[in-house]
């Protein structure tokens, strides 16, 4: 009895759940001297099933020991609440019958097969109606049920044990839910400096804003905070701040181009001619692509380093747009002042006028219209246009020109003293246009007009390249076209594709509106026509003897009732090749 009582005492002084589970073992194993080995298990909620916590007389792979509800003699227990007192071998390994092969694997394997279940006594372990776990005695040495006065003992003493797991429990639990709590509070301290740290940031980088300090200080500034040193790479100029860093000047197009459609930053390796790593911040003002903020290396940004990109990316996606704003302003002036000078025929005047917009007019005139297009987005569009008029604005450092954007297009006026400056000047133009199409998704095309100066006579120029540029667009074609390349095509610029189609049904007949059945032939009289009506040369590109194609071109004469012998005929042919070629091909 002292026995029971000092295990009431000692149990109950601990609230760990571990300890007191190893106690009521130790215990348990005093005050039935009689038990050779035994285990305490837990209900687990998660599992369903009943769990080794704590052991004597086993091994260690005990643990392993999952009993379900029902299976075995300790499931049994459990499911109905009553104590089993088994004094036989054979009652003992029967009652165990339904134990799954697992569990009876990790029994012998923890001991019990070294030695012969004897007797056995498994009591639940019950606060009032709340079923925790059970407690199960092994006995090796004989077959033998316990006394009246065991068993007595041992239900006052499952009594207590219950208690003291439930109190480990709710002790378990409260520590648990106060280290959670204490975690939550932890986070919020966390939280709340990062609050602070990203208004503070915020706040700063705004002030500068607002002082009209301009993006360079802003850029120096952001790098003056971060750990780690940031490029920022502006796609409107083409070049990075706050210094020209060689390494990422070479990669800043690929850069670009990977970037200009992506809204989320990420880690980028570049390979080539220069080896780079880095984690790329993209820039942007709605849809429009502005630049992006680069860091090198592939380690992981600090929280800090985090803060300060995500807060200073607006404020400089701000501060580019009022720069951009500014150089709108700056070519709606230009362009209504050069709509001004076209309009100007008073030779007098028109000087005065040139003037007026820097330029002091030479022998040679040459007026370039360019326009990007491949973007649905008129703003994103009009980005890009900006973005194209930088780099030329870079390359033509030449004097008496005019550059200046609107909307999609870029204008460019210049006059020079000789042919020859005239034509390195327009192959800067072309081989910038073919870098750009040759790089980027949107398009640029040119429509060029040149020809000797005429005071007052401008605007017959821009004409000329207007007409070159619709001759491309039309055409659906990037590159560059000269206004004299265009021939006769520059009388049909104006009329509707309706009309062209309508020509040609009228003058190719069956050959055009049934060309599943006469594309053969539809095929031979273009053929004809480019190779001027030679029977040889033509026979030879179809690859067909001549009297073939002699007879083929009779049918083609009775199908569209024509006689190529006649002049306006086969003009009317000639035109039709033209068009097709022109506006279908």
């Amino acid at each position: 009895m002292e026995i029971l009582m000092e295990s009431f005492r000692v149990i109950t002084s601990t609230l760990e759940l571990d300890d007191v589970l190893k106690k009521i073992m130790h215990y348990a194993s005093d005050i039935f001297r009689t038990t050779d080995a035994g285990f305490i298990q837990l209900f687990d909620e998660r599992s369903k099933k009943l769990i080794v916590k704590a052991y004597v007389g086993f091994s260690e792979q005990i643990r392993s020991f999952q009993i379900s509800i029902g299976e075995s003699i300790v499931g049994k227990v459990y499911r109905d609440g009553s104590v089993r007192l088994i004094g036989t071998t054979k009652e003992i390994y029967e009652s165990m019958g339904d134990i799954s092969e697992e569990n009876l694997n990790i029994l012998n394997a923890a001991g019990a097969s070294e030695r012969t279940i004897k007797s056995l006594l498994s009591v639940p372990i019950m606060f009032g109606d709340e079923r925790i776990g059970v407690m199960t005695l092994h006995r090796f040495d004989k077959e033998e049920l316990p006394s009246e006065r065991d068993l007595l003992l041992l239900q006052s003493f499952a009594s207590h044990v219950a208690a003291a797991i439930h109190n480990a429990q709710l002790h378990e639990e409260v520590q648990k839910n106060l280290g959670e709590v204490t975690h939550l509070l932890t986070k919020l301290e966390e939280t709340n400096e990062l609050l602070l740290q990203r208004t503070e940031i915020h706040n700063h980088l705004t002030r500068l804003s607002i002082e009209n300090r301009g993006l360079k200080s802003i850029i120096t500034e952001i790098n003056h905070l971060m750990e780690s040193s940031i490029i920022y790479a502006d796609y409107l100029e083409g070049k990075c701040y706050p210094v020209d860093h060689l390494s990422f000047e070479k990669v800043i197009a690929d850069l670009f181009v990977l970037f200009r459609s992506k809204t989320k930053p990420a880690y980028v390796s570049i390979s080539g001619d220069v080896d780079l790593s880095c984690y790329v911040y993209p820039i942007r003002s709605g849809s429009v692509f502005l630049g992006c903020l680069i860091i090198e290396g592939t380690g992981p940004l600090s929280m800090t380093d985090r803060l300060i990109i995500e807060q200073g990316a607006p404020i400089l996606a701000l501060e580019i747009m009022k720069i951009r704003s500014r150089t709108d302003i700056l070519y709606r002036r230009t362009f209504e002042k050069y709509q001004e000078f076209l309009k100007i025929k008073n030779p007098l005047h028109a000087e005065m006028a040139a003037k007026d917009l820097g330029i002091d007019t030479r022998s040679f005139i040459q007026t370039i219209l360019i326009e990007l297009y491949g973007n649905s987005d008129p703003h994103a569009l009009e980005n890009d246009t900006q973005s194209f008029l930088t780099r030329l604005n870079q390359i033509l450092l030449v004097e008496n020109s005019l550059l200046f954007s609107y909307n999609n297009k870029i204008i460019i006026f210049s006059t020079t003293n000789q042919e020859s400056e005239q034509s390195r000047f327009i192959k800067m133009i072309t081989d910038s246009i073919e870098r750009w199409n040759t790089r980027y998704t949107v398009l640029a095309r040119a429509g060029i007009s040149t020809g000797l100066y005429y005071p007052g006579q401008a605007e017959e120029n821009h004409n000329k390249a207007e007409q070159a540029l619709l001759h491309l667009k039309r055409q659906n074609k990037k590159g560059v076209f000269y206004f004299h390349e265009m021939g006769i095509g520059r009388l049909f610029l104006n009329h509707l594709p309706s009309e062209i189609e309508s020509f040609l049904a009228e003058t190719f007949s069956l050959l055009w509106t049934d060309q599943g059945k006469y594309k053969e032939l539809l095929y031979t009289l273009i053929n004809y026509v480019h190779n001027n009506g030679s029977m040889v040369v033509t026979a030879k590109n179809l690859h067909i003897h001549p009297n073939t194609l002699y007879h083929r071109i009779k049918r083609i004469e009775d199908i569209l009732k024509v006689d190529f012998d006649n002049f306006e005929d086969y003009l009317k042919v000639q035109l039709a090749v033209y068009l097709y070629h022109s506006f279908y091909k």
